[in-house]
């Protein structure tokens, strides 16, 4: 029986695929598949490199259709697939953990009716994404923690940390769901797993809405990786981070528009950040399914200050606070303009430059672990971290 179903959507980035490909055929478990959605130009490479070099059973390739597919079809096409129990979506240029069932199995036994599963992440840039000094990280703490519904929901909905981005985890990208979660969200919600073109957030908003129980693992079980190709590496750039939103919006034409009148902070401003494309995502979620408000905007303007705290050239500072001025003036007439007050801009600096280990994370120098892809830096990492055994077993001890 399949227990976990790995979805692997990807766009003209076949060689990081392929690698990333080939760091999960090298798992000899059998209870697990994984589901390439190729939704590239050419869909010759993976199609060629399934049939010539692949040969694994465990692995589907969907080619792509007579025309491009925005991200939310190719992801609702892969997960509409998936046969397992449970289900994951990745990037092509991250890793995940096929040993990841020990601990849903685990963590089903413990907990019967767990639906939502998220763990901590590793974080790497690929050796073509390292245009300044930065730090790999892999998370050190291994405990488990049931999740109060109520306080997650208040997270996302309504930002109530205040921070950048809500600390939510949970989802269907670099998390797990039941596939009977998934199916219970498409006969709610229009028919579709998936309806906006910010898919991981919009999928958060659902599960931790419609999930029976939510469980996380601090435990590490996948690597988010960043190659130059990458919508995180495209940040790096603000030429190429708008060339990419004009990318975006054209293949996501007729979806959800992301420059949205009511909440006016465009992702095709020079000045929009993660930030308040995540803002959109969850207020628009929130509008559309009759969801509670209260605080959101108050909320959102700390996390467009803390944006602004972390922001670390005074160009990209100067662009962001424009930005997050405009649209506080015009959002309900200005009426949560007072709350946006950011400190005043404290020097170019950068934070990537020292690592060890702070709160739970350890940080790495990029051109200290002889890593070239994800899965290397996984392995690489999990030197330093609690086996898998020990923590789908229960123990909370190294043994000798």
């Amino acid at each position: 029986m399949i227990q976990l179903s790995i979805c692997l959507p990807t766009r003209n980035r076949q060689k990081y695929c392929i690698e990333t490909i080939r760091g999960l055929a090298a798992s000899d478990a059998t209870n697990f598949e994984v589901i390439v959605g190729d939704n590239s130009d050419d869909g010759s490479i993976l199609s060629d490199y399934f049939i010539n070099e692949l040969k694994d059973s465990r692995f589907r390739l969907i080619g792509p259709e007579e025309t491009v597919l925005a991200m939310v079809d190719n992801w609702e096409r892969l997960v509409g697939e998936a046969k397992g129990r449970w289900l994951s979506v990745i990037g092509d240029d991250d890793h995940i953990d096929p040993r990841l069932v020990q601990l849903l199995k685990y963590y089903e036994r413990t907990y019967p009716e767990v639906e939502a599963v998220s763990w901590a992440r590793m974080s790497f840039n690929w050796p073509d994404n390292r245009p300044e000094p930065a730090l790999s990280v892999v998370p050190v703490a291994h405990d488990t923690y049931v999740a109060v519904k109520s306080i997650v929901q208040d997270r996302l909905y309504r930002w109530s940390e205040g921070s950048k981005r809500p600390a939510v985890g949970f989802g269907i990208y670099h998390a797990a769901v039941r596939k009977s979660v998934m199916e219970r969200i498409k006969r709610k919600y229009g028919g579709r797993y998936f309806e906006h073109p910010v898919v991981d957030y919009e999928s958060s908003c659902k599960i931790i809405r419609e999930a029976k129980v939510l469980v996380h693992c601090q435990r590490p079980f996948s690597v988010l990786g960043a190659c130059n190709a990458s919508n995180s590496a495209g940040t790096k750039s603000r030429e190429t981070m708008m060339k990419r939103v004009d990318t975006f919006k054209a293949e996501t034409r007729g979806k959800v528009d992301m420059d949205d009148p009511v909440f006016p902070f465009p992702i095709s401003d020079p000045g929009a950040s993660i930030c308040s494309s995540v803002a959109s995502t969850t207020y628009w979620f929130c509008r559309t399914y009759g969801i509670d408000l209260t605080g959101f905007p108050e909320n959102f303007a700390r996390a467009a200050m803390d944006e602004l705290g972390g922001t670390v050239v005074e160009e990209d500072y100067n662009l962001k606070k424009a930005f997050f001025e405009r649209g506080f003036d015009a959002w309900e007439g200005g009426k949560w303009r007072e709350h946006f007050k950011p400190q005043p801009f404290w020097g170019n600096r950068s934070h990537n430059e020292l690592c060890g280990v702070l709160k739970d994370y350890l940080y790495i120098r990029e051109d200290v672990p002889p890593s070239e892809t994800p899965a290397d830096f996984y392995r690489f990492g999990e030197a330093m971290i609690m086996p898998v055994e020990n923590v789908t077993s229960g123990a909370r001890v190294f043994a000798r």
